[in-house]
């Protein structure tokens, strides 16, 4: 199957001699140079490719087979973990949340990278057309790739935010609606321009296809909006919980090194996090605010463009090589466990139980042990997991302490 893509993207394509396509009022020699400031306005092709735009799609493509492998490489590990958890695990991993997210995010960066390999095939012909299938591929991979990859960056940081400081959790059903629809906006995202303008809507756009700037305002609601919305509500959420971190650590000092050590540690998982929309706005910011400034008609040069695309098509490596490295230290399993291995049980998800049991010393008189349970957001004392395991049972915090009483004679007294 592989074998049939590459061969399909290296293909020589001739373009038919009769063609019902004809050229539109704006194409003019400068709209199809494609190192015009004019060339995001698009043409029916860019035959042949300038150098500089062939030396920017090399570059971009190249990236692009990055990001493919090691997303493809995380998409297999969760697929296997999915169907053979029980080897690993004593819970259907498919329950977290975190894991859950993490895989959809690399499955709408895995199709953001077939959008950029496809430039593989105009550097093949070195040249391309509209009517090509590829420019047809390109153009609804690009645009159902980007925007979903900021979506569940954005859906992550929700994720987060819910249980730091709200400290709750969706239920499973509405989790899976809620990604289920993710992607069906995704799709009618897709939709949408091609029902309006045909098959034609993505068309050679300075350095590959996508929509050309005779359609703004397509351009804006069904792609650029949403992934400004997501950059801008990723900062206010992390803003919001780093905000409220500090002022809990501040506040914290009274109630002991314990306590401050729980919020210390869910800081350094909120600083995790953060990670992703970082990289999120770095990578694909240049490039949107290229395209935007185009529809003003001051698009920047083709170098501008391929390396802009080059940073965007980068977001899959970054994310998975995020999720490698912090995989084992963020919180991985936010699900109710059964039991865990140091004998506590499961307990009431609204609120806290406690449980009193008294026993008696020898010397040290009656001995209480009180057993608390903290939903999360009350405290983070299990935030980390103690040993380098991928799913720590950290839905529930345990506060196990022992208090001893002894007894003594209120008055020393003389004996008589």
């Amino acid at each position: 199957m592989s074998s049939l893509v590459v061969q399909w993207l290296i293909a020589q394509v001739t373009p038919p001699e009769t063609s019902s396509l004809q050229p539109r009022g704006y194409d003019s020699a400068a709209t199809v140079a494609a190192d015009s400031p004019n060339s995001a306005a698009g043409s029916w092709s860019i035959d042949p490719l300038p150098p500089i735009q062939r030396a920017g799609l090399i570059v971009v493509s190249a990236l692009a087979m990055v990001s493919l492998i090691s997303t493809f490489s995380l998409l297999c590990f969760f697929t296997y973990r999915f169907i053979f958890w029980k080897k690993y695990y004593k819970r259907y991993i498919g329950y977290n949340q975190y894991v859950v997210l993490m895989y959809n995010l690399a499955l709408a960066d895995f199709i953001q990278g077939l959008g950029f390999i496809v430039s593989l095939r105009w550097i093949s012909q070195n040249s391309l057309h509209a009517q090509d299938p590829g420019c047809f591929l390109q153009g609804i991979w690009l645009q159902i790739g980007d925007p979903m990859s900021g979506m569940f960056v954005l859906a992550i940081a929700l994720h987060t935010f819910l249980q730091v400081i709200l400290g709750r959790q969706l239920s499973h059903q509405v989790f899976v609606a809620i990604v289920v629809g993710l992607w069906v906006f995704g799709v009618v995202l897709v939709i949408i321009p091609i029902a309006i303008h045909g098959r034609y809507v993505w068309m050679p756009s300075v350095a590959w296809c996508w929509m050309t700037t005779q359609h703004p305002a397509l351009r804006l609601w069904t792609h650029y909006f949403w992934i400004f919305a997501a950059q801008f509500f990723n900062l206010v959420l992390y803003a919001i919980m780093f905000v409220q971190l500090r002022r809990k650590i501040s506040q914290s000092k009274v109630l002991g090194s314990s306590y401050t050590e729980s919020l210390h540690r869910l800081n350094r998982v909120v600083s995790y996090m953060v990670l992703y929309p970082i990289v999120y706005i770095v990578l694909t910011l240049p490039l949107s605010a290229g395209r935007m400034a185009s529809v003003s008609g001051k698009s920047p040069s083709v170098t501008y463009f391929c390396v802009a695309g080059a940073l965007m098509t980068l977001s899959g490596f970054c994310d998975t090589l995020q999720y490698t490295l912090t995989r084992k230290r963020v919180v991985l399993e936010s699900e109710t466990q059964s039991k865990r291995e140091d004998g506590y049980h499961e307990l009431s998800k609204s609120g806290w139980k406690k449980s009193n049991n008294v026993n008696l010393s020898e010397d040290k008189g009656p001995l209480t042990t009180i057993c608390t349970t903290y939903q999360p957001g009350s405290s983070t004392e299990e935030i980390f997991p103690r040993e380098e395991v991928d799913l720590a049972p950290v839905n529930q915090v345990y506060q196990h302490t022992t208090i001893t009483v002894t007894h003594e004679p209120a008055f020393l007294g003389r004996e008589h």
